[in-house]
Protein backbone atom coordinates (compact mmCIF):
# COMPACT_ATOMS: atom_id res chain seq x y z
CA UNK A 1 0.00 0.00 0.00
CA UNK A 2 2.94 2.31 0.63
CA UNK A 3 4.97 2.06 -2.34
CA UNK A 4 1.39 2.04 -4.66
CA UNK A 5 0.23 5.14 -3.14
CA UNK A 6 4.14 6.33 -3.65
CA UNK A 7 4.10 5.81 -7.18
CA UNK A 8 0.37 6.91 -7.69
CA UNK A 9 0.99 10.81 -6.49
CA UNK A 10 4.13 10.59 -8.14
CA UNK A 11 2.62 9.77 -11.43
CA UNK A 12 0.06 12.92 -11.11
CA UNK A 13 2.87 15.20 -10.02
CA UNK A 14 4.45 14.16 -13.08
CA UNK A 15 1.04 14.50 -15.31
CA UNK A 16 0.32 17.67 -14.02
CA UNK A 17 3.74 19.03 -14.83
CA UNK A 18 3.61 17.45 -18.28
CA UNK A 19 0.35 20.01 -19.29
CA UNK A 20 2.36 22.81 -18.14
CA UNK A 21 5.11 21.82 -20.57
CA UNK A 22 2.74 20.80 -23.57
CA UNK A 23 1.04 24.45 -22.49
CA UNK A 24 4.40 26.03 -22.73
CA UNK A 25 5.43 23.63 -26.32
CA UNK A 26 1.71 25.65 -27.53
CA UNK A 27 2.86 29.01 -27.11
CA UNK A 28 4.47 29.49 -30.06
CA UNK A 29 1.68 28.70 -32.34
CA UNK A 30 -0.66 32.14 -31.96
CA UNK A 31 -4.17 32.93 -33.24
CA UNK A 32 -6.09 36.30 -33.95
CA UNK A 33 -6.54 38.24 -30.54
CA UNK A 34 -10.37 37.43 -29.59
CA UNK A 35 -12.43 37.48 -26.78
CA UNK A 36 -11.79 35.57 -24.24
CA UNK A 37 -8.45 33.97 -25.51
CA UNK A 38 -5.44 35.44 -27.04
CA UNK A 39 -3.64 32.59 -28.39
CA UNK A 40 -3.41 28.99 -27.98
CA UNK A 41 -1.83 28.19 -24.83
CA UNK A 42 -5.16 30.69 -23.14
CA UNK A 43 -7.51 27.90 -25.00
CA UNK A 44 -5.18 25.23 -23.82
CA UNK A 45 -5.37 26.61 -20.14
CA UNK A 46 -8.42 27.34 -20.53
CA UNK A 47 -9.94 23.77 -21.62
CA UNK A 48 -7.38 22.04 -18.36
CA UNK A 49 -9.41 24.58 -16.05
CA UNK A 50 -12.90 23.97 -16.93
CA UNK A 51 -11.39 19.65 -16.51
CA UNK A 52 -10.44 20.40 -13.27
CA UNK A 53 -13.40 21.73 -11.84
CA UNK A 54 -15.16 19.09 -13.17
CA UNK A 55 -12.68 16.65 -11.47
CA UNK A 56 -12.59 18.42 -8.29
CA UNK A 57 -16.72 18.16 -8.32
CA UNK A 58 -16.51 14.41 -9.07
CA UNK A 59 -13.27 13.50 -6.80
CA UNK A 60 -14.69 15.12 -3.47
CA UNK A 61 -17.12 14.54 -0.84
CA UNK A 62 -20.21 16.30 -2.06
CA UNK A 63 -21.49 18.12 0.86
CA UNK A 64 -19.63 20.46 4.00
CA UNK A 65 -17.01 23.33 3.82
CA UNK A 66 -14.10 21.15 3.02
CA UNK A 67 -15.99 20.26 -0.32
CA UNK A 68 -17.01 23.51 -0.89
CA UNK A 69 -13.62 25.02 -0.73
CA UNK A 70 -11.68 22.09 -2.78
CA UNK A 71 -14.01 23.15 -5.66
CA UNK A 72 -13.89 26.99 -5.11
CA UNK A 73 -10.00 26.96 -5.82
CA UNK A 74 -11.00 25.28 -9.05
CA UNK A 75 -13.44 27.78 -10.11
CA UNK A 76 -10.56 30.32 -8.81
CA UNK A 77 -7.95 28.77 -11.26
CA UNK A 78 -10.48 28.87 -13.81
CA UNK A 79 -10.94 33.16 -13.01
CA UNK A 80 -7.69 34.06 -13.11
CA UNK A 81 -7.06 32.42 -16.65
CA UNK A 82 -10.35 33.97 -17.53
CA UNK A 83 -9.17 37.44 -16.10
CA UNK A 84 -6.43 37.26 -18.20
CA UNK A 85 -8.15 36.53 -21.27
CA UNK A 86 -10.46 39.80 -20.40
CA UNK A 87 -7.30 41.63 -19.84
CA UNK A 88 -5.62 41.15 -23.08
CA UNK A 89 -8.61 41.16 -24.94
CA UNK A 90 -11.61 42.42 -24.47
CA UNK A 91 -9.95 45.74 -22.29
CA UNK A 92 -6.92 45.38 -24.40
CA UNK A 93 -7.40 48.49 -25.35
CA UNK A 94 -8.85 50.15 -22.32
CA UNK A 95 -5.66 51.09 -20.22
CA UNK A 96 -7.60 51.58 -17.07
CA UNK A 97 -9.71 48.53 -17.03
CA UNK A 98 -7.05 46.50 -18.61
CA UNK A 99 -4.71 47.64 -15.86
CA UNK A 100 -7.60 47.14 -13.20
CA UNK A 101 -8.20 43.76 -14.65
CA UNK A 102 -4.91 42.77 -14.10
CA UNK A 103 -4.66 43.67 -10.26
CA UNK A 104 -7.82 41.32 -10.07
CA UNK A 105 -5.56 38.79 -10.95
CA UNK A 106 -4.97 38.76 -7.07
CA UNK A 107 -8.50 37.67 -6.38
CA UNK A 108 -7.88 33.77 -6.93
CA UNK A 109 -3.81 34.01 -6.51
CA UNK A 110 -4.61 35.10 -2.60
CA UNK A 111 -8.06 33.38 -2.65
CA UNK A 112 -6.81 29.27 -3.59
CA UNK A 113 -4.22 29.87 -0.82
CA UNK A 114 -6.76 31.00 1.41
CA UNK A 115 -9.24 27.89 0.82
CA UNK A 116 -6.13 25.44 1.25
CA UNK A 117 -5.66 26.76 4.54
CA UNK A 118 -9.04 27.12 5.50
CA UNK A 119 -9.53 23.33 4.80
CA UNK A 120 -6.40 22.53 6.53
CA UNK A 121 -7.93 24.04 9.58
CA UNK A 122 -11.59 22.71 9.36
CA UNK A 123 -9.74 18.71 8.80
CA UNK A 124 -10.57 17.01 12.25
CA UNK A 125 -11.25 20.15 13.72
CA UNK A 126 -12.68 19.36 16.86
CA UNK A 127 -14.34 22.69 17.37
CA UNK A 128 -10.75 24.23 18.90
CA UNK A 129 -11.68 27.54 19.77
CA UNK A 130 -8.91 29.19 17.86
CA UNK A 131 -10.43 28.16 14.72
CA UNK A 132 -12.83 30.92 14.21
CA UNK A 133 -10.30 33.36 15.66
CA UNK A 134 -7.92 32.31 12.68
CA UNK A 135 -10.47 31.91 9.96
CA UNK A 136 -11.35 36.00 10.76
CA UNK A 137 -8.08 36.95 10.81
CA UNK A 138 -6.47 35.46 8.41
CA UNK A 139 -9.25 36.47 5.89
CA UNK A 140 -9.10 40.04 7.40
CA UNK A 141 -5.37 40.49 6.00
CA UNK A 142 -5.89 38.85 2.86
CA UNK A 143 -9.03 41.37 2.02
CA UNK A 144 -6.99 44.22 3.16
CA UNK A 145 -3.69 43.56 0.81
CA UNK A 146 -6.50 42.47 -1.67
CA UNK A 147 -7.78 46.01 -1.51
CA UNK A 148 -4.37 47.40 -1.43
CA UNK A 149 -4.06 45.63 -4.64
CA UNK A 150 -7.07 47.19 -6.46
CA UNK A 151 -6.35 50.86 -5.35
CA UNK A 152 -2.55 50.75 -6.95
CA UNK A 153 -3.28 53.32 -9.18
CA UNK A 154 -3.58 55.40 -6.50
CA UNK A 155 -0.60 55.01 -4.50
CA UNK A 156 1.65 52.84 -6.60
CA UNK A 157 3.02 50.27 -3.84
CA UNK A 158 2.53 47.35 -5.67
CA UNK A 159 3.37 48.08 -8.95
CA UNK A 160 5.40 51.15 -9.94
CA UNK A 161 4.76 53.05 -13.62
CA UNK A 162 6.18 55.95 -15.26
CA UNK A 163 4.22 59.34 -14.59
CA UNK A 164 0.44 59.12 -16.46
CA UNK A 165 1.13 55.20 -16.71
CA UNK A 166 2.94 55.45 -19.77
CA UNK A 167 3.70 52.56 -21.04
CA UNK A 168 2.45 50.59 -17.94
CA UNK A 169 2.15 46.94 -19.50
CA UNK A 170 5.60 47.05 -19.96
CA UNK A 171 7.81 49.14 -18.11
CA UNK A 172 7.15 48.84 -14.70
CA UNK A 173 8.69 48.38 -11.29
CA UNK A 174 7.75 46.38 -8.34
CA UNK A 175 6.94 48.05 -4.71
CA UNK A 176 6.78 46.94 -1.34
CA UNK A 177 3.11 45.66 -1.47
CA UNK A 178 4.07 43.25 -4.29
CA UNK A 179 6.63 41.56 -1.95
CA UNK A 180 4.31 41.52 0.93
CA UNK A 181 1.62 39.42 -1.36
CA UNK A 182 3.82 37.13 -2.44
CA UNK A 183 4.77 36.18 0.87
CA UNK A 184 1.33 36.25 2.46
CA UNK A 185 0.30 33.64 -0.19
CA UNK A 186 3.56 31.34 0.04
CA UNK A 187 3.10 31.51 4.06
CA UNK A 188 -0.61 30.40 3.69
CA UNK A 189 0.81 27.48 1.70
CA UNK A 190 3.17 26.45 4.25
CA UNK A 191 1.19 27.07 7.13
CA UNK A 192 -1.32 24.89 5.16
CA UNK A 193 1.01 22.07 4.66
CA UNK A 194 2.56 21.53 7.73
CA UNK A 195 -1.31 21.76 9.92
CA UNK A 196 -2.24 19.08 7.29
CA UNK A 197 0.66 16.95 8.26
CA UNK A 198 0.22 17.43 11.79
CA UNK A 199 -3.65 16.45 11.94
CA UNK A 200 -3.17 13.02 9.88
CA UNK A 201 -3.20 10.43 11.67
CA UNK A 202 -2.44 7.64 9.19
CA UNK A 203 1.33 6.37 9.13
CA UNK A 204 1.67 5.93 5.75
CA UNK A 205 0.19 9.28 4.71
CA UNK A 206 2.54 10.73 7.07
CA UNK A 207 5.48 9.29 6.01
CA UNK A 208 5.04 10.31 2.50
CA UNK A 209 3.97 13.74 3.02
CA UNK A 210 7.97 14.78 1.78
CA UNK A 211 6.22 14.54 -2.33
CA UNK A 212 4.56 17.74 -0.99
CA UNK A 213 7.84 18.97 -1.39
CA UNK A 214 8.19 18.92 -4.78
CA UNK A 215 5.22 20.90 -6.02
CA UNK A 216 6.30 23.45 -3.44
CA UNK A 217 9.78 23.34 -4.63
CA UNK A 218 9.26 23.58 -8.22
CA UNK A 219 6.01 26.27 -7.78
CA UNK A 220 9.51 28.49 -5.67
CA UNK A 221 11.59 28.38 -8.32
CA UNK A 222 9.49 28.97 -10.63
CA UNK A 223 8.48 32.12 -8.88
CA UNK A 224 12.36 33.05 -8.75
CA UNK A 225 12.46 32.70 -12.59
CA UNK A 226 9.79 35.42 -13.33
CA UNK A 227 10.58 37.49 -10.82
CA UNK A 228 14.69 37.46 -12.44
CA UNK A 229 13.04 37.53 -15.92
CA UNK A 230 15.14 34.02 -16.60
CA UNK A 231 11.77 31.76 -17.43
CA UNK A 232 13.30 29.47 -20.46
CA UNK A 233 11.34 30.36 -23.72
CA UNK A 234 10.21 27.89 -26.65
CA UNK A 235 10.33 29.40 -29.89
CA UNK A 236 10.67 33.17 -27.96
CA UNK A 237 7.37 31.95 -25.91
CA UNK A 238 8.42 31.91 -22.51
CA UNK A 239 7.61 28.42 -20.59
CA UNK A 240 5.05 29.95 -18.46
CA UNK A 241 3.62 33.19 -16.72
CA UNK A 242 2.98 34.28 -12.97
CA UNK A 243 -0.94 33.11 -13.33
CA UNK A 244 0.62 29.21 -14.54
CA UNK A 245 2.86 30.06 -11.82
CA UNK A 246 0.42 29.85 -9.50
CA UNK A 247 -2.29 28.03 -10.54
CA UNK A 248 0.07 24.88 -10.80
CA UNK A 249 2.13 25.30 -7.46
CA UNK A 250 -1.45 25.45 -5.79
CA UNK A 251 -3.43 22.75 -7.70
CA UNK A 252 -0.46 20.13 -7.52
CA UNK A 253 0.32 19.95 -3.95
CA UNK A 254 -3.63 20.34 -3.19
CA UNK A 255 -3.00 17.12 -5.42
CA UNK A 256 -1.04 15.28 -3.17
CA UNK A 257 -3.10 16.14 -0.52
CA UNK A 258 -5.63 14.68 -1.81
CA UNK A 259 -3.85 11.06 -3.20
CA UNK A 260 -1.95 11.14 0.23
CA UNK A 261 -5.05 11.15 2.46
CA UNK A 262 -4.19 14.51 4.07
CA UNK A 263 -7.44 16.25 2.26
CA UNK A 264 -11.12 13.62 2.74
CA UNK A 265 -12.14 12.90 -1.02
CA UNK A 266 -14.52 10.30 -2.31
CA UNK A 267 -11.19 7.91 -3.09
CA UNK A 268 -10.93 7.73 0.40
CA UNK A 269 -12.98 5.51 1.41
CA UNK A 270 -10.93 2.22 0.80
CA UNK A 271 -7.95 3.70 2.63
CA UNK A 272 -9.75 4.92 5.72
CA UNK A 273 -11.69 1.47 6.05
CA UNK A 274 -8.66 -0.35 5.98
CA UNK A 275 -6.78 1.64 8.54
CA UNK A 276 -9.99 1.00 11.05
CA UNK A 277 -9.11 -0.23 14.24
CA UNK A 278 -12.43 -2.47 14.24
CA UNK A 279 -11.98 -5.69 12.18
CA UNK A 280 -15.09 -5.17 9.77
CA UNK A 281 -15.45 -5.66 6.21
CA UNK A 282 -18.01 -4.90 3.92
CA UNK A 283 -19.17 -7.39 1.12
CA UNK A 284 -21.22 -7.78 -2.23
CA UNK A 285 -24.41 -10.14 -2.18
CA UNK A 286 -22.00 -12.92 -3.44
CA UNK A 287 -19.82 -11.92 -0.16
CA UNK A 288 -16.72 -10.92 -2.42
CA UNK A 289 -15.17 -8.24 -0.51
CA UNK A 290 -15.57 -4.82 -1.15
CA UNK A 291 -13.76 -3.09 1.76
CA UNK A 292 -11.50 -4.38 4.35
CA UNK A 293 -10.15 -3.80 7.41
CA UNK A 294 -6.33 -4.27 7.23
CA UNK A 295 -6.63 -6.31 11.15
CA UNK A 296 -9.82 -8.08 10.06
CA UNK A 297 -9.74 -12.17 9.57
CA UNK A 298 -10.84 -13.54 5.75
CA UNK A 299 -14.21 -14.84 5.94
CA UNK A 300 -15.07 -18.21 4.23
CA UNK A 301 -18.05 -19.12 2.33
CA UNK A 302 -19.24 -21.12 5.38
CA UNK A 303 -18.47 -18.17 7.89
CA UNK A 304 -20.69 -15.62 5.01
CA UNK A 305 -24.02 -18.29 5.75
CA UNK A 306 -23.62 -17.93 9.51
CA UNK A 307 -26.41 -16.50 11.00
CA UNK A 308 -25.30 -12.97 13.16
CA UNK A 309 -23.68 -13.18 16.30
CA UNK A 310 -22.03 -16.51 15.15
CA UNK A 311 -18.46 -17.92 16.95
CA UNK A 312 -16.16 -17.97 14.15
CA UNK A 313 -13.27 -19.11 16.37
CA UNK A 314 -12.29 -20.01 19.82
CA UNK A 315 -13.13 -16.32 21.06
CA UNK A 316 -14.30 -14.41 18.28
CA UNK A 317 -17.86 -13.46 17.37
CA UNK A 318 -19.33 -12.69 14.26
CA UNK A 319 -21.70 -10.10 13.24
CA UNK A 320 -23.95 -9.48 10.63
CA UNK A 321 -25.94 -6.78 8.96
CA UNK A 322 -28.08 -6.56 5.30
CA UNK A 323 -26.55 -3.61 3.59
CA UNK A 324 -27.84 -2.06 0.31
CA UNK A 325 -26.33 -4.49 -2.37
CA UNK A 326 -24.55 -6.67 0.10
CA UNK A 327 -23.32 -7.10 4.21
CA UNK A 328 -21.45 -5.57 6.84
CA UNK A 329 -19.80 -7.55 8.51
CA UNK A 330 -17.94 -7.26 12.07
CA UNK A 331 -15.80 -9.11 14.37
CA UNK A 332 -15.44 -8.91 18.43
CA UNK A 333 -12.78 -10.82 20.27
CA UNK A 334 -15.01 -12.09 23.63
CA UNK A 335 -11.71 -13.38 25.18
CA UNK A 336 -11.95 -11.45 27.96
CA UNK A 337 -15.83 -12.10 28.69
CA UNK A 338 -15.28 -15.97 28.25
CA UNK A 339 -12.44 -16.08 30.78
CA UNK A 340 -14.83 -14.26 33.25
CA UNK A 341 -17.78 -16.48 32.52
CA UNK A 342 -15.42 -19.33 33.09
CA UNK A 343 -14.16 -17.60 36.35
CA UNK A 344 -17.70 -16.98 37.70
CA UNK A 345 -19.24 -20.50 36.26
CA UNK A 346 -16.24 -22.22 38.65
CA UNK A 347 -17.13 -19.72 41.33
CA UNK A 348 -20.91 -20.62 40.90
CA UNK A 349 -20.11 -24.42 41.15
CA UNK A 350 -18.18 -23.69 43.88
CA UNK A 351 -20.59 -21.74 45.87
CA UNK A 352 -23.15 -24.66 44.83
CA UNK A 353 -20.67 -27.43 46.57
CA UNK A 354 -20.66 -25.19 49.65
CA UNK A 355 -24.18 -24.20 49.67
CA UNK A 356 -24.85 -27.93 49.11
CA UNK A 357 -22.41 -29.35 52.54
CA UNK A 358 -23.59 -26.52 54.25
CA UNK A 359 -27.16 -27.41 53.61
CA UNK A 360 -26.07 -31.23 54.56
CA UNK A 361 -24.19 -29.91 57.57
CA UNK A 362 -27.17 -28.08 59.09
CA UNK A 363 -29.38 -30.68 58.32
CA UNK A 364 -27.54 -33.08 60.48
CA UNK A 365 -27.02 -30.47 63.21
CA UNK A 366 -31.05 -30.01 63.20
CA UNK A 367 -32.35 -33.42 62.57
CA UNK A 368 -35.08 -32.32 65.29
CA UNK A 369 -36.20 -28.85 63.91
CA UNK A 370 -39.34 -29.08 62.49
CA UNK A 371 -40.32 -28.00 58.90
CA UNK A 372 -41.89 -24.71 60.46
CA UNK A 373 -39.10 -23.61 62.18
CA UNK A 374 -36.94 -24.36 59.10
CA UNK A 375 -39.01 -22.10 57.05
CA UNK A 376 -39.60 -19.20 59.15
CA UNK A 377 -35.45 -19.02 59.56
CA UNK A 378 -35.10 -19.58 55.63
CA UNK A 379 -37.72 -16.49 55.48
CA UNK A 380 -35.10 -14.64 58.14
CA UNK A 381 -32.41 -15.34 56.30
CA UNK A 382 -34.04 -13.41 52.78
CA UNK A 383 -35.21 -11.05 55.18
CA UNK A 384 -32.01 -10.37 56.35
CA UNK A 385 -30.21 -10.15 52.91
CA UNK A 386 -33.25 -8.47 51.26
CA UNK A 387 -30.92 -5.31 50.26
CA UNK A 388 -28.18 -7.91 49.13
CA UNK A 389 -30.58 -9.62 47.26
CA UNK A 390 -31.81 -6.60 45.51
CA UNK A 391 -28.48 -4.81 44.25
CA UNK A 392 -27.88 -8.16 42.47
CA UNK A 393 -30.71 -7.81 40.45
CA UNK A 394 -30.36 -3.93 39.78
CA UNK A 395 -26.76 -4.63 38.87
CA UNK A 396 -27.59 -7.90 36.73
CA UNK A 397 -29.78 -5.63 34.92
CA UNK A 398 -27.03 -3.24 34.44
CA UNK A 399 -24.40 -5.49 33.25
CA UNK A 400 -27.14 -6.78 30.61
CA UNK A 401 -27.59 -3.37 29.40
CA UNK A 402 -24.03 -2.34 29.84
CA UNK A 403 -21.50 -1.66 26.43
CA UNK A 404 -18.79 -0.81 27.69
CA UNK A 405 -17.08 -4.44 28.63
CA UNK A 406 -14.59 -2.75 31.75
CA UNK A 407 -17.68 -1.09 33.47
CA UNK A 408 -19.77 -4.77 32.67
CA UNK A 409 -17.22 -6.32 34.37
CA UNK A 410 -17.14 -3.90 37.33
CA UNK A 411 -20.60 -5.16 37.57
CA UNK A 412 -20.42 -8.72 37.68
CA UNK A 413 -17.12 -8.56 40.09
CA UNK A 414 -19.62 -6.50 42.50
CA UNK A 415 -22.44 -9.59 42.00
CA UNK A 416 -20.03 -12.08 42.87
CA UNK A 417 -19.29 -9.59 46.13
CA UNK A 418 -22.42 -9.29 47.07
CA UNK A 419 -23.50 -13.17 46.60
CA UNK A 420 -20.53 -14.21 49.12
CA UNK A 421 -22.32 -11.41 52.10
CA UNK A 422 -25.37 -13.93 51.27
CA UNK A 423 -23.91 -17.16 51.60
CA UNK A 424 -21.93 -16.22 54.60
CA UNK A 425 -24.20 -14.42 56.48
CA UNK A 426 -26.70 -17.36 55.68
CA UNK A 427 -24.05 -19.76 57.12
CA UNK A 428 -23.43 -17.74 60.13
CA UNK A 429 -27.27 -17.54 60.73
CA UNK A 430 -27.54 -21.35 60.28
CA UNK A 431 -24.98 -22.38 63.02
CA UNK A 432 -26.05 -19.29 65.19
CA UNK A 433 -29.80 -20.95 65.27
CA UNK A 434 -29.69 -23.09 68.03
CA UNK A 435 -26.43 -21.51 70.10
CA UNK A 436 -26.14 -18.93 71.80
CA UNK A 437 -22.00 -18.81 70.94
CA UNK A 438 -20.23 -20.09 67.92
CA UNK A 439 -16.05 -20.26 67.17
CA UNK A 440 -14.48 -17.36 66.52
CA UNK A 441 -13.01 -19.68 63.41
CA UNK A 442 -16.26 -18.89 61.64
CA UNK A 443 -16.61 -15.66 61.86
CA UNK A 444 -12.78 -15.60 60.68
CA UNK A 445 -13.88 -17.96 57.54
CA UNK A 446 -16.47 -15.69 56.45
CA UNK A 447 -14.28 -12.67 56.57
CA UNK A 448 -11.69 -14.27 55.03
CA UNK A 449 -13.62 -15.26 52.28
CA UNK A 450 -15.41 -11.78 51.70
CA UNK A 451 -11.61 -10.90 51.64
CA UNK A 452 -10.66 -13.37 49.00
CA UNK A 453 -13.40 -11.81 46.78
CA UNK A 454 -12.73 -7.92 47.72
CA UNK A 455 -9.23 -8.88 45.81
CA UNK A 456 -10.63 -10.18 43.25
CA UNK A 457 -13.34 -6.87 42.96
CA UNK A 458 -9.30 -5.28 42.73
CA UNK A 459 -9.54 -4.24 46.20
CA UNK A 460 -6.59 -5.54 48.19
CA UNK A 461 -7.71 -7.27 51.42
CA UNK A 462 -6.39 -8.73 54.20
CA UNK A 463 -7.16 -10.56 57.49
CA UNK A 464 -4.17 -10.47 59.95
CA UNK A 465 -4.09 -12.22 63.92
CA UNK A 466 -5.30 -15.25 65.01
CA UNK A 467 -8.53 -15.60 67.49
CA UNK A 468 -9.54 -18.78 69.16
CA UNK A 469 -12.68 -19.29 71.25
CA UNK A 470 -16.47 -18.47 71.00
CA UNK A 471 -17.76 -15.25 70.69
CA UNK A 472 -22.04 -14.40 71.07
CA UNK A 473 -24.00 -15.98 68.20
CA UNK A 474 -25.66 -12.32 68.00
CA UNK A 475 -21.87 -10.40 68.04
CA UNK A 476 -20.85 -12.54 65.39
CA UNK A 477 -23.70 -12.00 62.92
CA UNK A 478 -23.54 -8.19 63.82
CA UNK A 479 -19.94 -7.60 63.43
CA UNK A 480 -20.06 -9.44 59.41
CA UNK A 481 -23.03 -7.59 58.37
CA UNK A 482 -21.94 -3.93 59.81
CA UNK A 483 -18.36 -5.02 58.07
CA UNK A 484 -20.04 -5.91 54.64
CA UNK A 485 -21.78 -2.87 54.85
CA UNK A 486 -18.74 -0.99 55.81
CA UNK A 487 -17.17 -2.02 52.86
CA UNK A 488 -20.40 -1.99 50.19
CA UNK A 489 -20.79 1.97 51.21
CA UNK A 490 -16.77 2.59 50.40
CA UNK A 491 -16.34 0.31 47.91
CA UNK A 492 -15.59 2.60 44.60
CA UNK A 493 -13.39 5.22 46.46
CA UNK A 494 -11.53 1.98 48.70
CA UNK A 495 -8.33 1.52 48.00
CA UNK A 496 -7.46 -1.20 50.67
CA UNK A 497 -9.53 -3.29 53.78
CA UNK A 498 -7.34 -4.83 56.47
CA UNK A 499 -8.99 -6.64 59.47
CA UNK A 500 -7.10 -7.18 62.64
CA UNK A 501 -8.25 -9.45 65.35
CA UNK A 502 -7.09 -9.69 68.71
CA UNK A 503 -6.32 -12.98 70.32
CA UNK A 504 -9.12 -13.07 72.65
CA UNK A 505 -11.33 -11.87 69.99
CA UNK A 506 -12.47 -8.97 72.29
CA UNK A 507 -11.33 -6.73 69.87
CA UNK A 508 -11.66 -6.39 65.98
CA UNK A 509 -10.35 -3.59 64.05
CA UNK A 510 -10.85 -2.36 60.39
CA UNK A 511 -9.12 0.11 58.55
CA UNK A 512 -10.52 1.41 55.35
CA UNK A 513 -8.11 3.45 53.00
CA UNK A 514 -9.56 5.75 50.48
CA UNK A 515 -13.09 5.20 53.51
CA UNK A 516 -14.95 7.24 55.53
CA UNK A 517 -15.01 7.39 58.99
CA UNK A 518 -18.75 7.05 59.33
CA UNK A 519 -21.29 4.67 60.54
CA UNK A 520 -24.82 4.24 60.09
CA UNK A 521 -27.58 4.77 62.54
CA UNK A 522 -29.07 1.18 61.81
CA UNK A 523 -25.28 -0.42 61.88
CA UNK A 524 -24.91 1.54 65.38
CA UNK A 525 -28.23 0.12 66.71
CA UNK A 526 -26.91 -3.46 65.50
CA UNK A 527 -23.94 -3.44 67.22
CA UNK A 528 -25.25 -1.97 70.86
CA UNK A 529 -28.06 -4.37 70.20
CA UNK A 530 -25.24 -7.24 70.48
CA UNK A 531 -23.17 -5.11 73.15
CA UNK A 532 -20.50 -4.42 71.51
CA UNK A 533 -18.71 -0.52 71.57
CA UNK A 534 -17.45 1.00 68.43
CA UNK A 535 -14.27 3.60 67.92
CA UNK A 536 -14.13 5.43 64.75
CA UNK A 537 -11.30 7.69 63.72
CA UNK A 538 -9.83 9.25 60.42
CA UNK A 539 -6.65 10.02 59.56
CA UNK A 540 -4.72 11.05 56.13
CA UNK A 541 -7.87 9.64 54.23
CA UNK A 542 -7.85 5.80 56.11
CA UNK A 543 -10.64 5.19 58.31
CA UNK A 544 -10.58 3.08 61.62
CA UNK A 545 -13.03 1.38 63.13
CA UNK A 546 -12.80 -0.54 66.37
CA UNK A 547 -15.32 -2.88 67.74
CA UNK A 548 -14.85 -3.82 71.61
CA UNK A 549 -17.12 -7.02 72.81
CA UNK A 550 -18.37 -6.60 76.46
CA UNK A 551 -18.11 -9.45 78.52
CA UNK A 552 -21.03 -10.57 80.37
CA UNK A 553 -20.00 -9.04 83.97
CA UNK A 554 -19.23 -5.52 82.05
CA UNK A 555 -23.08 -6.02 80.53
CA UNK A 556 -24.46 -6.98 83.96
Amino acid sequence: HHMRELKKTLGKIAFYYLLLIINGILSHGFISHQFPTRNVPTLFLLGLAVCLVMYFHHRVINKGKISFLIKLISWLALLLLLLRGVKYSAFANIDVLARHTWYAYYVPILGMPLCLFYISLLISSKGEPYISKLWIGVLSVTLVLLALTMTNDLHQQAFRFHEGFRNWNDDYSHGWLFYVLNAWQFSLYIASIVILIRKCRVSTSRKNAWIILIPASIGTLMYVLLLLNAVPKIAGSTLFEFPEAHIFTVIVALECCMELGLVPTNNDYKKVFRNLSVKAEITDDKGKPVFISSNAAPLSKEDFSLPNASRIAEHTLLYKMKLPGGYGFWQEDVAELDRINEELSEAKETLEQETELIRLQNELQKQQASLKQRAFLYDRIAEATEGESQAITKLTALARQEKDQQKKNEYLRHIVLLGCVIKRYANLMLLCQEKDEIEVGELKVSLSEYLHYLNYYGVPGELIGESEGTLPSIAALAIFKTFCALIDDNLYSLQGAFVHLSPSMRRLRLILEGGKAHLSQKNKKRLLDAGIEEDIQEEDEVAYFTFLLQTKEEKA
